[in-house]
Parts: structure tokens; sequence; C-alpha cells
């Protein structure tokens, strides 16, 4: 009966979109947001029991288990107390795994509706194009809501008029040992604010100073940055405790995944970037799709709220693009790095957007983007245009011709607009 009742519910909704010209926007906006809340719920609970072996699942589940093992390395924090609480309480590490990275999308996502009130709608944030993408791309199950968390966490402290400088090293650096990405995308608009702070308040502070323990934090992650006896010893540590996997046969030798990657050289990673330089689907290249789907999700954030703070969205994004384009280039899961970059551009947005608004040498920048704001293309997101956001996806890594009618959705609304108004 409850599924009658659910799919019932799910007809009268696409009737309503699709048939009834008279619904109001406000009912349209409500229907999509029951829509994305029921696909996060049931989305979530797929993704998670689908992510349960190390085995076949050695990106995401892999990249978890991680430890200490075999020396300090690069992103062993958090595996390393994984395994400590494995063998304390002979608790599968896929539990503590699924329960983390639920846990932390649960957080995140309730904060960032409540940080985001009346600055970003929650229909966006549901969207395909933001909560939604981790699920319907399947990286639910990774660390990114966990260091994305983290980085909201440090953007508060930032923003109490004495931030405790301890407490923030102390949150980049777990950051930091966990994945050293977060650096890239953490660090600069953490020093960015900083600056611009303690010039407003004329107060004599040399920033650098004040970041110097993540700083380092980070240059002993390049340096201890892996080998491939270090991954055989992460493997061989779980191997031991085969007993722990309910869901698989651990008998695999060699490591695999994510543990494997740690000992990838820099010419191995040159490699995958040309590989991926040089993709194409028959005639579609790959790369093309990617700056596209960048732009498309640049035009519904700016035109999210009827196009409010264009400017200031403008700024944030611009300067949270260059830290994303490193990460494009450190690897190929750019679908990952594309999330991370609209997620904490909102997040600095929804924290920071008046202050820095208030600094007069952004106030100079933003004259910049006047120009921008006038011919940039540009979706004011309102009424039935907002159905568009419940048809925009992309994958975690690996483009498709599946995803590419999703590309065609801002231009092609936008040259309909051109119509519309010329035959006015």
């Amino acid at each position: 009966m409850l599924i009658y009742n659910n799919l019932r519910i799910l007809i009268n909704i696409i009737k309503n979109l699709f048939l009834d010209r008279r619904s109001n926007p406000k009912n349209v906006e409500e229907y999509l947001v029951f829509i994305f809340s029921l696909l996060i719920i049931i989305g979530g609970l797929l993704n998670t029991l689908s992510n349960k072996t190390y085995l076949d699942d050695s990106w995401t589940i892999g990249e978890w288990l991680i430890n200490y093992q075999g020396g300090f390395i690069r992103r062993g924090l958090l595996g390393e107390g994984i395994y400590i609480l494995c063998n304390l309480l002979e608790i599968s590490p896929i539990f503590i795994i699924w329960f983390i990275s639920i846990s932390c999308y649960c957080i995140l996502l309730r904060l960032t509706i409540f940080e985001s009130k009346n600055q970003v709608s929650n229909l966006f944030l549901l969207s395909p194009g933001v909560f939604l993408a981790p699920i319907i791309g399947n990286f639910l199950i990774r660390k990114d809501l966990l260091l994305l968390l983290i980085f909201l966490v440090s953007l508060k402290l930032i923003k109490l008029k004495r931030p405790n400088l301890v407490f923030l090293n102390l949150l980049n650096i777990t950051g930091l040992l966990i994945h050293e990405s977060f650096a890239i995308y953490a660090l600069p608009i953490q020093f960015f604010i900083l600056k611009k702070k303690y010039d407003f308040y004329r107060k004599n502070s040399y920033t650098f100073l004040n970041l110097l323990p993540s700083f380092c934090s980070f240059i002993f992650c390049l340096i201890f940055k892996g080998d491939q006896n270090q991954a055989i010893s992460i493997h061989q540590s779980w191997l031991n405790k085969s007993f722990l996997f309910p869901f698989e046969k651990l008998n695999y030798e060699i490591p695999l995944g994510a543990i494997d990657a740690i000992s990838w050289d820099f010419i191995k990673v040159l490699k995958i970037l040309l590989e991926a330089l040089t993709d194409f689907k028959g005639i579609f290249w790959v790369p093309l799709a990617w700056i596209t789907t960048t732009i498309v999700l640049a035009s519904f954030f700016l035109g999210d709220n009827a196009g409010k703070d264009f400017k200031i969205k403008s700024f944030i994004m611009y300067f949270q693009f260059f830290p994303f384009a490193i990460l494009c280039f450190a690897g190929w899961d750019y679908g990952r790095w594309i999330f991370i970059w609209i997620v904490s551009s909102i997040l600095i947005y929804c924290t920071f957007g008046e202050e820095l608004k208030s600094y007069n040498s952004i106030q100079q920048n933003l004259i910049r983007y006047n120009l921008i704001e006038k011919y940039f293309l540009k979706i004011e997101l309102h009424k039935r245009s907002k159905i568009l956001l419940a048809i925009f996806a992309y994958p975690h890594c690996c483009w498709s011709l599946f995803y590419l009618p999703s590309l065609l959705i801002a231009p092609g609304y936008s040259i309909l607009k051109i119509f519309k108004s010329f035959f006015k």
C-alpha cells in the first residue's frame, strides 16, 4: 500500500509539472524538492549497499583502508583510526565507513541548508548538480563529504572576530592527513580571508605564519607520498584481518585501487592526464564535456535565487576555480572535483559573501564583473525553468554519451529565451 501511494504521488507530481499549465511555481519547487529528497533517501541506501567490499570497490572502500601499518604515509590518519577501532571492537571496517559517510552527508547537508537560508535555494542544493550528485555519480562513500564538513567548520572558525588559529591549524592538519587534496581548495581561501580580515581591522599580521603548520603538513604529505612496499604492507594488514570483511573472501595478494595508487609516481600521473586530455567518445572530445559541465553548473548557481549576488558568487567561483584546476591535473575524478568546487563555493558564499563585499579591494574587483553579468550565459532559476535542475547530471569520473543531453540544457534554454523575446 505504501509503495502504491508513493507511486500515485509521483504520477500526480509529473502530471502537475508537465500537463497543468496553471500550477503554481511554488508548488513546482515543492514537488521537485520532494522528488530530489526521495531520490536522496532511496539512492543513498542503494549507493551504500553497493559499496561493501574491498576487492570490488577498491577505489571507494579502499581509500578508507589506507593506514600507517607500513609507516607514516599520506591519507593514512583515518584508516589507522579505523584499523585500531576494528581490532578493539572486532567490527568490520565496512560498517564504520558506512556510518562515517552517511553521517557526514546528512550533517553537511543539514548545515549547508541552514547556512544558506535566503541565499541559496533548497531546490538547487538538493538537485543533481549539488547534493544529489554523490548519489547519482556513486561517490557517496568517499572522504570528500568529511573533508567538506571540516572545511565548513574551518570557515565558521575564521568567521569569529578572533579566530583560534591553533584550533584552525589542527583542523587543517586533520583534513590534510585524511586526504592532502584538502589543502588545495581550503588553504588558499583561508589565507585570503584571514589577510583581508586583518587588513580590514588594521592589524599587523603575517598571515602565512598563522597557517605555517598547515602548509608544512601539506609538504610532509607530498614528501611521504608512499611507495609499493608500503602499499603491500597496508594491504597485508587487512588481509590478516580478512574475517572482518563479511561480504567477500579477501584472499587477493596484490594491493588494489586507492591503496595501490599511493605508490604511483609523477610519470604515472602524467600518463593518466595525457590519456584524459586525448579521450574521445567517437567524435566527442571528453575534456570539452567537462568544461561545458563546469559552465552549465556555474550558470545554475549564478541564476539561483533570481540571479541574486551574481558578482560576488562569480568572484568566489573564479577564486575556487584555480584549486579545482590543480585537482583536475592531479587525477581523473573530474566529477568529484566539480562537486567539491561548487560546494566549497556555496559554503564560502553563504559564510563570507556579505563580509567579502564589504572590503574595498574586493568592491573594486567586482566592477570587472559588470560586463560578465550583462553578457554571460545566465539562467535565472524561477518558475518552470527550475525543472532544468531535474534533468542535469554528471558522472564522478568518466564521461559517456549517456550524459550528453544534460550538457545541452543551458544553451538550449538560453536560445529558447532569445527566440521568445525576439518574437514578442
